[in-house]
């Protein structure tokens, strides 16, 4: 069943992208793919999300939305020191879940609600952190302090894996059956190269997902991508030595502009050897289709597809959704996102969504 939704919603995606070519020509990754720059443009990560630099907020408020937030032209601003630097982002959503054979459930949430904070301590040094304060308290999800020498940096801390595209969405198969999103911010030590047009990073950390390390094996992950006006391309890789069993990750990543339309993918191999249980091999797709209908307005159409080898137990999931920015540091997304699923234990069904998501 899900081979047969597969075709038809890939028929549906190139026939949507087909109509999407002839329309007219505009953090998330399609972001920094569209405007081809590296993440680091507008964010004091090299590796995307976070707070944003000063370009990063001013391209918030000019390019993104569809008009300022107040009649001021110079909108709401905080009086730092050129050394120190803060921002924040607060999501909060209305979901109705409709699963098959279960009634539906709708219900609000603070989805996540996060403040920065980054200090410039000397031309070379500085210290960041990432707060998240909402829900259920206060959560340190990084802290990091990063030497920086021309174009190459050293971290040291808590820190987001560099692996693949950096979704905001955890729950894509890309993020949430490799392990690395946003949940799960390791201790360790990352070693970086950034430029306008290449980017490298290499992280050593525990390899348990931020909790106590138990043993002397540790979790390396490789990030590498080329990028350019035409867009970008990469590879990822991975290996979590542990004395309970291995994993291996490997995968490539790319994006791209044609017109008003900018499309991601991503490709992940995972493979989990442990003594005494039969290998475990996934597979897992992702295709995203961005439509600057206009100004202030995307169209965002996502395509997912997780297998596993030797088993009939493919997922798929589908995502058609609106984002919206009417006035800078503001954005309303609205959605669907269907599962379809050959494993009894990922049931299928739907998810509709309203969110706000308010930044600075």
């Amino acid at each position: 069943m899900v081979a047969v939704v597969y075709r038809g919603f890939a028929a549906a995606l190139l026939g949507a992208a087909c109509t999407l070519l002839a329309g007219p020509g505009w953090a998330e990754p399609y972001l920094a793919v569209r405007s081809g720059l590296p993440c680091s443009s507008c964010h004091v990560n090299a590796t995307g999300g976070g707070l944003r630099t000063a370009f990063g907020n001013a391209y918030g408020r000019t390019e993104l939305s569809i008009s300022p937030l107040m009649s001021d032209p110079e909108e709401f601003t905080i009086p730092l020191p050129a050394a120190l630097r803060v921002g924040g982002n607060a999501r909060y959503s209305a979901r109705q879940f409709d699963l098959e054979d279960t009634d539906g459930d709708l219900e609000f949430n603070t989805d996540r609600v996060t403040l920065y904070g980054y200090v410039q301590l000397n031309d070379a040094l500085g210290l960041y952190v990432d707060q998240q304060v909402a829900p259920g308290g206060s959560l340190n999800r990084e802290t990091w302090a990063r030497l920086m020498v021309g174009q190459w940096y050293l971290k040291a801390g808590t820190l987001f894996l560099p692996y693949g595209w950096r979704l905001e969405d955890d729950t894509a198969f890309v993020r949430e059956s490799t392990g690395i999103n946003f949940n799960s911010a390791d201790e360790g030590v990352e070693v970086g190269y950034d430029s306008a047009s290449w980017q490298l990073q290499l992280a050593v950390t525990n390899g348990a997902g931020g909790g106590g390390e138990v043993d002397d094996g540790k979790f390396f992950t490789l990030r590498s991508s080329w990028i350019n006006a035409l867009g970008q391309i990469g590879l990822s890789a991975g290996r979590n030595n542990t004395d309970f069993g291995d994993r291996t990750l490997y995968g490539v990543f790319a994006g791209f502009n044609t017109g008003p339309v900018t499309w991601l993918l991503e490709y992940d191999r995972v493979e989990d050897e442990a003594s005494g249980v039969e290998d475990f091999k996934l597979d897992l797709a992702l295709l995203e289709a961005n439509w600057l209908v206009a100004r202030g307005h995307n169209i965002k159409l996502t395509l997912e597809h997780q297998a596993v080898d030797g088993e009939d137990r493919d997922r798929l999931r589908s995502s058609l959704v609106w984002e919206f920015f009417p006035w800078s540091h503001t954005q309303f997304r609205s959605g669907i996102r269907s599962r379809n699923s050959d494993d009894p234990t990922f049931p299928e069904g739907e998810e509709y969504f309203l969110q706000l998501h308010v930044y600075f």
